[in-house]
């Protein structure tokens, strides 16, 4: 699995701001599955792109509006309604928007561990789709924890949490701004064949 405590202690250790924009990185990573299950499916996920883009704005401007928050909560898809193959992956990019916006109003740290939480059930449940087997074993969960994609995602966590360290604790126009274009080079959490 993702030592995902070693990433949330480097990560609370930034600036609140700092803390929001390692969150929207990891979201970021983690929107094509949501882009790509809503177009197969017609889910309506236009909360989640209004949330992100307010939640980028916050990172200069305050807080996400609370009633933005509480319909990304609402409409989270749920794992009843629909079959499709990006169904989970899809509601972990949900509530990773959701506790996104949540963290804007309070601060609070568990919102940015359950963002990697969410992250890491995903590329968890990924990697187990991938070789099924009864139950869970030792074996199979080291193979998973060593598994290029679970590496991956903790080498770019790293590198996420070094490159915000070295950007200006008020995050201003132009560090956003690379922020920004760091999303552009980074690929999906998990490989999608689309």
């Amino acid at each position: 699995m993702i030592d995902e405590e070693e990433s949330l202690v480097s990560a609370v250790a930034l600036s609140r701001n700092k803390q929001l924009a390692f969150a929207l990185l990891v979201f970021e990573r983690m929107l094509p599955s949501l882009l790509v299950f809503s177009k197969d499916t017609g889910f309506d996920g236009s909360c989640y792109l209004q949330a992100k883009d307010a939640a980028w704005a916050s990172l200069q401007s305050g807080a996400v509006d609370e009633a933005l928050k509480d319909a990304c909560l609402r409409g989270a898809p749920d794992t009843e309604d629909f079959s499709h193959e990006l169904t989970s992956y899809a509601l972990n990019a949900a509530l990773a928007m959701a506790d996104i916006a949540e963290y804007t109003l309070d601060g609070r740290a568990d919102h940015i561990a359950s963002v990697l939480a969410l992250a890491r059930d995903s590329l968890h449940l990924y990697l187990s789709a991938l070789a099924p087997s009864a139950g869970s074993s030792p074996e199979r969960d080291r193979r998973i924890a060593g598994h290029p994609l679970i590496r991956q995602e903790q080498r770019r966590e790293r590198e996420d949490i070094a490159f915000l360290s070295g950007v200006p604790d008020e995050l201003d126009d132009k560090a956003v701004l690379a922020l920004r274009a760091r999303v552009k080079t980074q690929t999906p959490l998990l490989p999608l064949s689309r």
